[in-house]
Protein backbone atom coordinates (compact mmCIF):
# COMPACT_ATOMS: atom_id res chain seq x y z
CA UNK A 1 0.00 0.00 0.00
CA UNK A 2 1.14 3.42 -0.97
CA UNK A 3 1.63 6.32 1.27
CA UNK A 4 2.41 9.64 1.57
CA UNK A 5 3.27 12.48 4.08
CA UNK A 6 2.22 16.19 3.66
CA UNK A 7 4.12 19.53 4.55
CA UNK A 8 2.93 23.26 4.66
CA UNK A 9 6.65 24.65 3.66
CA UNK A 10 9.06 22.12 5.81
CA UNK A 11 6.76 21.58 8.56
CA UNK A 12 5.32 18.17 8.29
CA UNK A 13 0.98 18.41 9.09
CA UNK A 14 -0.11 14.91 7.63
CA UNK A 15 1.90 11.65 8.30
CA UNK A 16 1.45 8.24 6.47
CA UNK A 17 -1.48 9.51 5.11
CA UNK A 18 -3.35 6.43 2.84
CA UNK A 19 -2.27 7.23 -0.91
CA UNK A 20 -5.49 6.46 -3.01
CA UNK A 21 -4.33 6.29 -6.33
CA UNK A 22 -7.18 3.92 -7.73
CA UNK A 23 -10.65 3.44 -8.40
CA UNK A 24 -11.64 0.81 -5.75
CA UNK A 25 -9.17 3.17 -3.11
CA UNK A 26 -10.99 5.77 -4.17
CA UNK A 27 -14.40 4.52 -3.79
CA UNK A 28 -13.86 3.11 -0.48
CA UNK A 29 -11.43 5.21 0.94
CA UNK A 30 -12.48 5.25 4.61
CA UNK A 31 -15.46 3.55 5.07
CA UNK A 32 -15.88 0.45 6.99
CA UNK A 33 -12.98 1.51 9.12
CA UNK A 34 -12.66 2.28 12.70
CA UNK A 35 -10.84 4.57 13.59
CA UNK A 36 -9.34 7.28 10.92
CA UNK A 37 -5.97 6.36 11.60
CA UNK A 38 -3.73 9.55 9.39
CA UNK A 39 -6.73 9.68 6.83
CA UNK A 40 -6.41 9.68 3.47
CA UNK A 41 -5.33 11.36 0.18
CA UNK A 42 -7.55 11.01 -3.07
CA UNK A 43 -6.41 12.25 -6.03
CA UNK A 44 -8.10 13.31 -8.84
CA UNK A 45 -11.28 13.37 -6.81
CA UNK A 46 -13.27 16.61 -6.57
CA UNK A 47 -16.65 15.05 -4.96
CA UNK A 48 -16.89 13.20 -1.53
CA UNK A 49 -19.48 10.87 0.36
CA UNK A 50 -19.40 9.97 3.77
CA UNK A 51 -21.91 6.91 3.55
CA UNK A 52 -20.75 3.97 5.76
CA UNK A 53 -17.77 6.56 7.59
CA UNK A 54 -18.09 6.06 11.08
CA UNK A 55 -16.40 9.44 12.34
CA UNK A 56 -16.55 12.84 11.22
CA UNK A 57 -13.22 14.08 9.15
CA UNK A 58 -11.78 17.66 7.90
CA UNK A 59 -12.02 17.84 4.12
CA UNK A 60 -9.41 19.93 2.46
CA UNK A 61 -10.17 20.27 -1.06
CA UNK A 62 -6.78 20.95 -3.23
CA UNK A 63 -6.02 21.96 -7.23
CA UNK A 64 -3.75 20.33 -9.13
CA UNK A 65 -0.51 22.26 -7.28
CA UNK A 66 -1.75 21.24 -4.15
CA UNK A 67 -3.03 24.95 -2.73
CA UNK A 68 -5.72 24.73 -0.70
CA UNK A 69 -8.81 25.94 -1.95
CA UNK A 70 -11.46 25.08 0.79
CA UNK A 71 -12.14 22.92 3.76
CA UNK A 72 -14.91 21.47 6.02
CA UNK A 73 -15.93 19.16 8.38
CA UNK A 74 -17.49 16.82 7.12
CA UNK A 75 -20.25 14.95 9.03
CA UNK A 76 -21.47 10.87 8.45
CA UNK A 77 -23.82 9.96 5.87
CA UNK A 78 -23.44 13.27 3.47
CA UNK A 79 -22.30 14.08 0.15
CA UNK A 80 -19.59 16.86 -0.34
CA UNK A 81 -18.87 19.14 -3.46
CA UNK A 82 -15.35 20.51 -4.26
CA UNK A 83 -15.16 23.57 -5.49
CA UNK A 84 -14.71 23.91 -8.97
CA UNK A 85 -11.09 24.12 -9.33
CA UNK A 86 -10.47 21.68 -6.92
CA UNK A 87 -8.52 18.41 -8.39
CA UNK A 88 -7.64 16.46 -4.72
CA UNK A 89 -9.12 15.61 -1.70
CA UNK A 90 -7.39 15.22 1.23
CA UNK A 91 -9.11 13.80 4.03
CA UNK A 92 -7.38 14.43 7.57
CA UNK A 93 -8.96 13.06 11.32
CA UNK A 94 -10.97 16.37 12.76
CA UNK A 95 -8.55 18.08 15.38
CA UNK A 96 -6.72 21.30 16.49
CA UNK A 97 -3.34 20.66 15.26
CA UNK A 98 -3.21 21.45 12.05
CA UNK A 99 -3.55 25.01 10.99
CA UNK A 100 -4.36 24.42 7.24
CA UNK A 101 -6.16 27.77 5.47
CA UNK A 102 -7.08 28.76 2.09
CA UNK A 103 -4.54 30.08 0.19
CA UNK A 104 -1.78 27.11 1.65
CA UNK A 105 0.73 25.91 -0.62
CA UNK A 106 1.26 21.70 0.06
CA UNK A 107 4.32 19.16 -0.81
CA UNK A 108 3.49 15.35 -0.90
CA UNK A 109 6.05 12.89 -0.64
CA UNK A 110 4.73 9.64 -1.68
CA UNK A 111 6.46 6.28 -1.11
CA UNK A 112 5.70 2.35 -0.12
CA UNK A 113 4.23 0.85 3.32
CA UNK A 114 7.04 -0.90 4.84
CA UNK A 115 4.73 -3.51 6.12
CA UNK A 116 4.81 -6.66 3.76
CA UNK A 117 2.95 -9.30 3.10
CA UNK A 118 3.85 -13.02 3.42
CA UNK A 119 4.33 -14.12 -0.05
CA UNK A 120 5.23 -17.89 -0.38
Amino acid sequence: MKLCDFYLGNKLIAKKVKYCDTFKLKLVGLMFVRLPGSGAYLPGVKDIHMNFVRFNLRIVWLDKNLKVLDSTIAKTWRLYYGPTEATNVLELPVDNKRKIQNGDKLRIKIYESSKRKNRR
